[in-house]
């Protein structure tokens, strides 16, 4: 069963129940209202019969002609009139038709001995409910023939309509009334059916698109406040997907183009030696280190590759702990001071003391070290390099510049993306400033460059600061 017709369905069941409860309140209220109506126009019908009686009762008439006056008074009011003795026996009853079979009242459930005017109802052995007024009848002289018939209570009931007989007045209006409302309903459902229904039949139909590898699908945000957040979430899902596989494609030209020119030195290598080219052991030796050199530098490539495109991805883990940022930079200081030696380069460090900072230590040192590494490769020698770490408010800054030929203006946009390499003296696999930019981004910081050239090149670094 499809969700339209499950929704139709489900609507039509709300109404068609709402319906059922309404006409049962509306059967116990009405029945109620009738009730009181019914007893309210009874006791006005009851108190002239009951006068005219007790006139009869107090004079000297005879029995006949009391049952005789109220049979006139039955027939005409149509209520049935029943009469006991002091002990709640049926003395007499009299139906408002000629012919007419008599309640089967049970005895000494009746009211008798009252000192007023009563009100009730009672049932007949078949089950049906009466309504009734009771009067006390007045004592009659002895000498009167009403007096040895012992009459103590005069009771009129009419019969009360019972739940079924309400529920059958009710069966034709509520009948009509529920048809119309259904169709109505139907109408109603079939509208809002189709407003829940076509975002989820569209959404349902995007998904196929997605599965058969169209990443770049969206649907629109529209409908009730739930199926705007499942498309909005669905748009934000697809966008990621495509994300993903344009960091897998470009993950995959990267490598084959990285990984193309080391396989093409070992390959070539490898096939010198197979084939005798290389001769003489000096000649192998060298064909065996290039095809090490290349190998290592393959597996680093590849490591790199996989570091950018987990940062890349949101899948690199950063630890987040509080720490100063001075040390990271003395420590880098430290590993190239070596190779500032060999160069024979100046570096200078004015850094604060104090650089609070939180994130991952290993991985900022790692930025530090890849920006010191470029501009000792960049700078010529004899040259100066400058790093520097301050606080700025809520940011700690590091800057690191060289005194190297500089970035053509035309180049300073593309510096950070995989594999770009400036002209002049910059070189390395192109990876490393990409790595950096993504783990100062997963700081909640940023990195630029700013290059003159001639004018050697500045690279900062604005991190978050801590208390």
């Amino acid at each position: 069963m499809s969700l339209r017709t499950r929704l139709i369905l489900t609507f039509s069941l709300v109404v068609f129940l709402s319906l059922f409860i309404a006409a049962a309140v509306v059967a116990v209220i009405l029945q109620s209202t009738r009730t009181k109506n019914a007893t309210a126009q009874l006791e006005k019908m009851a108190l002239p019969i009951y006068i005219q009686f007790r006139s009869l009762v107090s004079g000297q008439s005879t029995l006949a002609e009391v049952w005789t006056n109220l049979q006139e008074q039955a027939q005409s009011n149509n209520v049935y009139i029943i009469l006991v003795d002091n002990d709640g026996n049926i003395v007499r009853q009299i139906s408002p038709k000629k012919n007419q079979f008599t309640l089967n009242i049970q005895e000494y459930g009746l009211p008798h001995d009252l000192s007023g005017e009563t009100s009730g109802s009672f049932e007949t052995t078949a089950g049906i409910k009466y309504l009734y007024v009771a009067y006390p009848v007045i004592r009659a002289p002895l000498t009167s023939p009403i007096a040895a018939a012992r009459l103590n209570t005069l009771i009129l009931a009419i019969p009360r309509s019972g739940l079924m007989a309400v529920w059958t007045g009710l069966a034709g209006p509520f009948l009509w009334s529920g048809i119309f409302s259904l169709i109505i309903s139907i109408v109603i459902a079939i509208f809002l059916a189709r407003s829940i229904y076509k975002p989820i039949q569209r959404l349902s139909g995007t998904v196929g698109l997605v599965a058969r590898g169209q990443y770049n699908q969206k649907v629109p945000v529209e409908g009730v406040k739930e199926l705007q957040t499942l498309a909005v979430s669905f748009n934000d899902m697809s966008a990621k997907i495509q994300e993903s596989q344009q960091h897998l494609r470009q993950f995959v030209a990267d490598t084959s183009h990285q990984l193309k020119s080391p396989l093409t030195s070992i390959h070539g290598f490898a096939e010198s030696i197979l084939d005798g080219t290389a001769a003489d052991e000096a000649t192998r030796s060298k064909a065996i280190q290039i095809i090490a050199d290349e190998s290592r530098r393959m597996i680093r490539q590849v490591n790199e590759l996989l570091d950018l495109s987990r940062m890349q991805a949101g899948q690199m883990k950063m630890v987040r702990e509080p720490f100063n940022l001075r040390i990271i930079l003395d420590q880098c200081a430290e590993i190239f001071a070596l190779r500032l030696q060999e160069k024979n380069l100046h570096l200078v460090n004015n850094s604060e003391y104090s650089l609070p900072v939180s994130g991952d230590a290993d991985r900022l040192e790692d930025v530090v070290c890849n920006l010191l590494d470029n501009a000792i490769k960049n700078t010529p020698p004899m040259g100066e390099i400058c790093l520097s770490g301050s606080r700025h408010g809520i940011n700690v800054e590091i800057v690191i510049s060289d005194s190297g030929p500089g970035i053509p203006p035309e180049q300073l946009p593309y510096v950070f993306q995989r594999f770009q390499q400036s002209a002049g003296l910059r070189g390395g696999s192109g990876l490393g400033l990409a790595i950096a930019r993504e783990i100062v981004l997963a700081h909640q910081g940023k990195i630029e460059v700013a290059s003159e050239p001639g004018k050697g090149a500045r690279f900062t670094v604005t991190l978050p600061a801590t208390n």
